[in-house]
């Protein structure tokens, strides 16, 4: 029983390539009849095939951007709608007057698919910002100048259409390219660009390519009935036929689904280049029309505002970027900053690591050494606690280091400083503090020890001499006398031995290692 259900599965998956090719057969024999009537009831079959074909798509994929896709067909279901009227009129009553109310399903048709558009643009882009919608309004500036000067000036120029004749007619050019936009800020997008996706790219692109040469058809007086008329009436079949087949394509579904973070694309020489040759289309033709004018440019108004809005949209780009670099710089920072803590903080008590022990120390006896105040360095170590983690648990151990690190931070004067020096052993730096100043914080950080643990210490008291080693060695060895005399004690280091000054001599100096052999 399982398998006629995985070869459904299959063929339901591989719907979409059989609506390409088989209207791909009927496109090629669309071109081969020789009736207009014929051609004209076949172009409006194939049409209608198309939508119900689109229809079926949406619902067996089911996709979560289900309006932007619903809106689309309804596009597209509107002007096989407007072709039908179109036909009726010119075949049945002989109606060719223009406009028509063909015109008005022609023109909703447009705004089903730049609803549709803007629906899956909306969901695809959810929270990646408007970098890709700047760059596709300034190409789209740099087409609509190209459309003024080779295609809308032409029409806006005609004395015998009247009034409502000039609107309607500029109203294609004018949403084709918002349509142009649209599809721009598509490509622009972040995301995995599967079969539907480009499909849906090109059934859009056909159309538009389409829209102008039946412009160019229509201004060059060409009769439709002919060869030319005849392709172009083709190409808008394979728009068609290519929105079918995006629609029925299983991928479909992620065309209208949120880009996920991860894949972001980084703008390609591509894009550039395309930027750039829209940004020169102005003073290109601005060259070109003074060369062949005699120094006249006919269009130099338009130039002028497409130029100017060109140079407005690359200022916000370019003002967007900056943000995004400003944000990228934050974001950074704050990663090396939490890398910062992360390298000088041990992670399980918070306080300074012995990364941030071993540069603090030598600073504060140079501080030290140069205003004459004293320096005192304790060991401070947990008494038993090898035996506290066998009896309750490291978890327990884990919690008395915690808390212990808390409350004896918390009992630290301003400037003092408590760092982890593995284990169980803390190492405290106290600055400005004699033996008795020291003495006195090391007893109150004892009395607060929780858990009714006790700790040991070792204290030091720099002799303005000795290195940072030679300190912390002296505590360690008093540390152990602290254990050694009972625990639960802060036991006073043994003065320094007299040799040089080994602040002043350099690492592995044979004086230093001499100095720290008779301070060992």
């Amino acid at each position: 029983m399982g398998f006629p259900v995985v070869g459904a599965a299959a063929g339901a998956d591989r719907a979409w390539a059989w609506v390409g090719g088989l209207g791909l057969l009927v496109i090629t024999a669309f071109l081969l009849l020789p009736n207009p009537t014929a051609s004209a009831v076949m172009y409006d079959g194939i049409e209608f095939a198309c939508v119900a074909a689109m229809v079926a798509g949406v619902r067996r994929n089911r996709p979560a951007a289900v309006a932007g896709w619903s809106l689309l067909i309804a596009g597209q279901a509107a002007s096989v709608v407007a072709d039908i009227m179109f036909d009726v009129y010119a075949l049945v009553l002989h109606d060719d007057s223009w406009p028509g109310p063909w015109d008005v399903a022609y023109l909703i048709s447009y705004l089903g698919t730049i609803s549709g558009l803007c629906g899956l643009l909306l969901r695809r882009n959810r929270g990646r910002g408007y970098a890709g919608f700047v760059d596709s309004l300034l190409v789209g500036v740099a087409f609509a100048l190209l459309s003024w000067v080779f295609l809308i000036r032409y029409i806006a120029a005609g004395e015998t259409m009247g009034t409502l004749g000039h609107v309607v007619t500029l109203a294609y050019p004018c949403l084709d390219l918002v349509v142009l936009v649209l599809v721009l800020w598509l490509l622009t997008t972040d995301g995995k660009r599967r079969a539907a996706f480009l499909l849906l790219v090109a059934g859009m692109a056909t159309a538009l390519i389409a829209d102008h040469l039946w412009a160019f058809v229509d201004m060059t007086s060409y009769d439709p009935a002919l060869s030319v008329g005849r392709y172009v009436s083709a190409s808008y079949l394979l728009s068609f036929l290519l929105l079918a087949m995006a629609i029925t394509h299983p991928g479909m579904v992620a065309v209208g689904l949120p880009t996920p973070a991860p894949v972001t694309r980084p703008m390609s020489w591509q894009r550039l280049g395309l930027l750039a040759g829209a940004v020169l289309i102005a003073p290109a033709l601005l060259a070109w029309q003074a060369l062949t004018g005699n120094g006249t440019v006919r269009d130099a108004l338009p130039i002028a505002v497409a130029s100017a809005a060109m140079f407005l949209l690359g200022l916000t780009r370019m003002t967007m970027l900056v943000r995004r670099l400003h944000r990228q710089a934050r974001v950074m920072q704050q990663q090396a900053e939490r890398l910062r803590e992360l390298a000088e903080q041990d992670p399980l008590t918070g306080l300074p690591n012995r990364r941030t022990w071993d540069s603090a120390l030598p600073a504060a006896l140079v501080r030290a050494g140069r205003d004459g105040t004293p320096v005192s360095v304790a060991i401070i170590d947990l008494d038993h606690f090898k035996a506290f983690n066998d009896r309750h648990g490291h978890q327990m151990g884990d919690r008395l280091l915690k808390e212990a690190a808390a409350v004896w931070a918390d009992g630290l004067r301003d400037g003092d400083l408590l760092a982890r020096y593995g284990g169980e052993e803390f190492v405290a730096l106290l600055p400005d503090a004699d033996e008795t100043e020291a003495t006195r914080v090391l007893d109150r950080l004892r009395r607060r020890t929780p858990m009714g643990c006790t700790f040991s210490a070792g204290l030091a008291i720099w002799d303005g001499r000795e290195s940072g080693e030679a300190l912390l060695h002296r505590a360690d060895r008093a540390l152990y006398r602290a254990k050694a005399a009972g625990r639960d004690r802060v036991e006073r280091a043994q003065a320094a031995a007299p040799g040089p000054r080994s602040m002043d001599l350099a690492p592995g100096s044979p004086e230093l290692q001499e100095s720290l052999r008779h301070l060992g």
